[in-house]
């Protein structure tokens, strides 16, 4: 796995995709905010090709031959990396890739990286598309957003979901040990001023549709702090026991039962010394540039 991080980071193209070059994909025109004859992006050639799970259209060619060799295998290393069962999707996934970020704005009305996942009445995922904003190394832009889906499909397949502090954790943490040290060091400030931030009962609770109400920086920081807690439960706790939070404190459990049971705590305060404790002293070291690589590569322990 370790090697396979690696392989992200410095990756190079693989040259010998055979992509077949589409003047406007029909994934892209229901997906786009523009007509099809606008100017912006009539004389686009979009590249369109799928693999056992994904339809992908991109509009850089590079980026296209990167991600038809090798997204089913940051799929399967998505899942390998949490000790999750590597599953196959039901449903449809689009990935509509743009690396120009005016453009992307423009096709979209997005500012970055958006996933979707769609459900039908019951609940059931009907498909998935992944707006991806391809303005940086495959490394820093793909698993993120990726991880969204597979986490999705996952629960669907044996019939759970998990809390969208699980959602949003683990998702900081399968970008790169630069990025996850970064937004690390970003919750110094929150620490500092001792302005309102996550703790275990709010960043438990937190549904996502109440997540999706919150201003920008509040997602930020949510997303911060459920990355700590991931982490915290991931190399302090062990991999059983963030699999049975991953049972527990799911979406319809109660959470502070969780913490009782799977962490030993009396109750979410009683927890929370322990966690404020973690959380500043992982700041603290993310700041000074003390954390180990490895310590930030999940799969590891």
């Amino acid at each position: 796995m370790k090697l396979f991080l690696l392989f992200l980071i410095c990756f190079s193209v693989n040259l010998f995709a055979d992509i077949e070059p589409v003047v406007l994909p029909t994934e892209v025109t229901v997906e786009m905010s523009l007509t099809p004859d606008d100017s912006l992006i009539k004389d686009k050639v979009w590249n369109r090709w799928t693999t056992k799970n994904f339809v992908v259209c991109s509009l850089s060619n590079q980026q296209a031959q990167y991600l038809h060799e090798n997204l089913e295998q940051i799929k399967s290393w998505l899942y390998q990396r949490w000790s999750l069962h590597d599953v196959d999707f039901n449903a449809e996934c689009k990935l509509i890739c743009v690396d120009d970020e005016n453009l992307f704005k423009k096709l979209f009305r997005l500012e970055g990286s958006s996933v979707e996942v769609r459900r039908d009445s019951n609940g059931k995922i009907k498909e998935m598309v992944i707006f991806l904003l391809l303005n940086g190394p495959p490394s820093k832009t793909v698993p993120m957003a990726l991880s969204e889906v597979c986490i999705s499909e996952f629960e669907q397949k044996y019939g759970k979901r998990f809390g969208w502090w699980a959602h949003r954790g683990m998702s900081v943490l399968n970008s790169t040990p630069d990025n996850i040290l970064g937004s690390i060091q970003q919750q110094q400030s929150a620490l500092l001023s001792k302005e309102p931030t996550f703790f275990s009962k709010t960043l438990l609770e937190t549904t996502e549709e109440e997540y999706k109400k919150f201003d920008p920086d509040k997602k930020k920081m949510y997303d911060r702090v459920a990355a700590i807690f991931c982490l915290m439960l991931k190399k302090e706790f062990g991999t059983v026991k963030f699999q049975e939070m991953l049972k527990q404190a799911d979406s319809t459990g109660n959470k502070e039962n969780a913490v009782r049971e799977v962490l030993g705590f009396k109750s979410y305060d009683d927890f929370d010394v322990t966690f404020k404790r973690y959380m500043k002293d992982i700041v603290d070291d993310a700041v000074s540039g003390k954390i180990p690589v490895n310590y930030v590569l999940v799969e590891s322990n």
